[in-house]
């Protein structure tokens, strides 16, 4: 099942990306990313909403790809200074669609940039950019050195190898009910394996 306000966002998408990357190898990989940030279930008033928003004690999230904001770090002004479009928008503005897609779109861009020199393949690389994308480029540096370090561990490939090997704490954190551990690699897992293949037909060239 495709979310009802899936296609006009997809749509936009599709729009934006020859002017932000045209070489995004996976579209559809851009589309259950929107999904997993934005979708409680697929029925949710807020699936595939530019109003989505995550408040928590410890981060404030908003928009299509969740741009977060805590003590610690601010993905919102860090986007801005990623591309020139997004150079004065306006966090009063934050719930503009067109400006969270290009957000989305050039931080994946940037981490998929730097995947691509560490990774075995495309696949491997997209597995990347989406744990940099939820958990960090620093976490997942540090995983992959440790999985470098494990005996049978390709650190130029994700899935049965860097997953399994984390410096990630794997107890529970309130308010989560989940480790950071076990959102990060349920991050990974859900955006490549569970909910990609069915925007394939729509995202992705045949």
């Amino acid at each position: 099942m495709i979310p009802v306000q899936a296609p006009a966002i997809l749509a936009l998408l599709q729009a934006l990306l020859p002017a932000y990357w045209p070489a995004m190898p996976v579209p559809s990989f851009l589309a259950a990313q929107i999904e997993q940030e934005t979708c409680p279930s697929l029925q949710h008033r807020m699936c595939f909403s530019e109003r989505a928003e995550l408040r928590t004690a410890r981060e404030y999230g908003f928009g299509l790809g969740q741009l977060t904001i805590t003590p610690r770090f601010n993905v919102f002004e860090e986007v801005k200074r990623m591309h020139h479009d997004l150079a004065d928008w306006r966090f009063e503005d934050r719930f503009d669609r067109r400006r969270q897609l290009i957000a989305l779109v050039v931080k994946d861009r940037a981490h998929f940039r730097s995947c691509s020199a560490l990774m075995a393949d495309a696949p491997a690389a997209l597995a990347c950019t989406a744990a940099q994308y939820n958990g960090g480029a620093g976490g997942f540096l540090a995983d992959r050195r440790l999985c470098s370090n494990t005996s049978g561990c390709d650190p130029r490939q994700w899935f049965g190898h860097i997953e399994h090997t984390s410096t990630k704490a794997k107890t529970a954190v309130a308010g989560y009910g989940k480790s950071f551990f076990e959102i990060n690699r349920e991050y990974v897992r859900n955006v490549m394996q569970v909910r990609r293949a069915k925007y394939s037909p729509l995202m992705d060239a045949t």
